[in-house]
């Protein structure tokens, strides 16, 4: 009797365990809302010292994938037949990355996946909202340009949009879709808690168009933000990985050489070297300027790798233990 009476009493204090859990972890959820914003914003700013402490984010297979399979215009070194018809769109100075919001969080990588940073954003899957459901399996990704002086992203381009891959739509589509998604979202070209950098569509309008404003207009972005280059979209043209002739690239001063039209002192003078004779032999000095780069880079990482093999070599019998910054 004695036993049965106890079991009784465990059950009891069992069941009253439970209803104090379920208890506290309504109170907890209710108060999540409030408390997931400030949250958010406390592991972007430790992400942000970690960052700059330790370096890039090392990168995932899902962010390499997506990095890798971004497209990259050709220098235009010879003019479309039908140039005016292509879309013209303007690239202010900046970082050219890609936007992933996904799991909740937004975060952008380079062109080799590495991650730059992370932060809320109002896009889908891209904040902790109460109308943003976690989704691995879904995201929103964008071709951006990210603008240190503004701390703000210029969007180019989109590549998927809650887990639907716009890559196979051709550009006029896309801009037109990506326009359309960017004014339905209020408060996506400001500053807040649930958006900590703001987004606009970099402006884009038909080549035909183009050519008066580069006439008349010296700035196109906002705090004398210059123009970096104009990227000319085959109205037709799919979003696929790598250089494509489809889109072409060209700084404000080659569009009098390339396109046999004017534009004003300013942008005529923007970023162009004094000795520049032609697209061709530019685009060819950057790109020995490149392998110069890669091959220093290269020489110096195997100088300090043998550094190591001689220190290594020099100890033989003494391990080197790894070193732990100090917080």
């Amino acid at each position: 009797m004695g036993t049965s009476m106890l079991k009784y009493f465990i059950e009891i204090i069992n069941n009253l365990d439970s209803i104090v859990l379920i208890k506290r972890d309504q109170q907890i959820n209710e108060r999540r809302n409030i408390k997931d914003a400030v949250d958010t914003f406390m592991c972007i700013r430790l992400n942000e010292i970690d960052e700059r402490k330790n370096g890039n984010v090392v990168p995932s297979n899902e962010a390499y994938e997506l990095a890798t399979s971004m497209m990259y215009s050709e220098w235009m070194l010879e003019t479309p037949e039908d140039i005016d018809n292509w879309i013209a769109v303007l690239c202010p100075e900046g970082k050219r990355c890609c936007v992933i919001a996904q799991d909740n969080k937004t975060k952008t990588v380079n062109k080799f996946g590495t991650t730059l940073n992370i932060f809320p954003s109002l896009f889908p899957y891209g904040c902790r909202i109460s109308n943003n459901c976690p989704s691995h399996r879904k995201r929103t990704v964008l071709d951006c340009v990210y603008s240190f002086k503004l701390k703000k992203y210029y969007v180019l381009d989109i590549i998927e949009w809650m887990g639907v891959p716009y890559r196979d739509f051709d550009a006029e589509f896309r801009f037109y879709f990506i326009q359309s998604k960017l004014s339905e979202i209020p408060g996506i070209n400001e500053k807040s808690t649930t958006n900590f950098y703001p987004f606009e569509l970099a402006p884009r309008m038909a080549a035909r168009y183009l050519y008066q404003h580069l006439l008349e207009k010296c700035q196109f972005f906002p705090d004398s933000i210059e123009l970096d280059g104009i990227n000319f979209y085959y109205p037709e043209s799919l979003y696929t990985s790598g250089e494509t002739p489809l889109v072409l690239w060209l700084k404000p001063f080659m569009i009098p050489d390339v396109l046999q039209k004017p534009v004003n002192d300013h942008l005529v003078q923007l970023h162009k070297p004094p000795n520049y004779v032609n697209v061709f032999e530019y685009s060819q000095s950057l790109k020995k300027k490149n392998r110069k780069f890669k091959k220093k880079k290269n020489s110096t990482s195997n100088c300090d790798k043998m550094e190591v093999e001689s220190l290594v070599e020099a100890m033989p019998h003494k391990a080197i233990e790894p070193q732990h910054d100090t917080v």
